[in-house]
């Protein structure tokens, strides 16, 4: 794409901005605001208004695609990575004990991992997803704590206020959650706050958090941003993180788990 010589007016120069990251993916700060011919404070302006209109991402001085609003949809989401996120649930249940309460989130791998778990004694599983639920019902050595509230029909599951009440009155010694995607600085990425405050109330109340990250969510875009790997007691993931997070995570004393299958 050519450069533009001279200044363009801030509603067509922001339409650029998005088309141009939309076809050319990520891009500095600096490089946008050469190709526009205006200060980088600008372009920062530009980002910022952009961003908060939904139409870029920003991150670490750079401006790319906005992510989708939304998450795909659950039967598409429970195709991908199978395998990886199979090795991952079996680690998982050679993780947690027979015998305590342990909490379950949203999503794919949460509902392997119950599979994984439903030949464990003396069970009882607290969680906000129906597809655990459902797993786990005819399972002889397991009782069940669902949360309450509106069930969002699409992923079959209790998000938001109602789930995070929910989880905030009990106790659990392992909750183990998944993300919507994870940066390869670690930070913690969800399509909308609340599936953020449902993961947040679920890791208060543990006593030993375990994140789930198949590698499909590594680098992977998200809207909402909170909370980083390290928060965790430790991580299980089916293919190796960056070696810059691992060093923060040993740093932290975060154990991570790489799972093969």
């Amino acid at each position: 794409m050519t450069e533009i010589p001279d200044a363009v007016p801030l509603d067509r120069r922001r339409d650029r901005i998005v088309a141009l990251v939309k076809s050319c993916g990520f891009m500095a700060v600096e490089e946008l605001a050469r190709r526009f011919n205006v200060s980088v404070q600008t372009i920062r302006a530009d980002l910022r208004d952009l961003q908060e209109q939904g139409r870029v991402f920003r991150r670490h001085g750079l401006a790319g695609p906005a992510p989708d609003p939304d998450n795909s949809a659950y039967e598409k989401r429970e195709v991908w990575n199978r395998t990886g996120k199979q090795a991952i649930a079996a680690k998982i249940a050679e993780l947690i004990p027979e015998g305590c309460t342990i909490a379950i989130g949203t999503g794919t791998t949460a509902e392997l991992a119950a599979q994984y778990l439903s030949s464990h004694r003396n069970l009882t599983v607290l969680t906000n997803n129906l597809h655990v639920v459902m797993t786990l019902q005819n399972a002889p050595n397991v009782t069940l704590r669902l949360a309450g509230g509106t069930v969002r029909t699409r992923d079959l599951d209790i998000i938001g206020a109602d789930s995070a009440d929910f989880f905030a009155s009990m106790r659990a010694d392992f909750g183990i959650v998944s993300v919507g995607g994870m940066s390869d600085d670690g930070d913690l990425l969800d399509f909308n706050m609340d599936e953020v405050r449902a993961r947040r109330a679920l890791v208060s109340c543990c006593d030993h958090a375990i994140l789930m990250v198949d590698e499909k969510k590594m680098g992977r875009k998200a809207l909402c941003r909170d909370g980083h790997a390290s928060d965790f007691n430790t991580i299980v993931l089916n293919s190796p993180p960056p070696s810059s997070l691992c060093e923060n995570l040993l740093r932290e004393k975060t154990i991570a788990i790489i799972a093969r299958k």
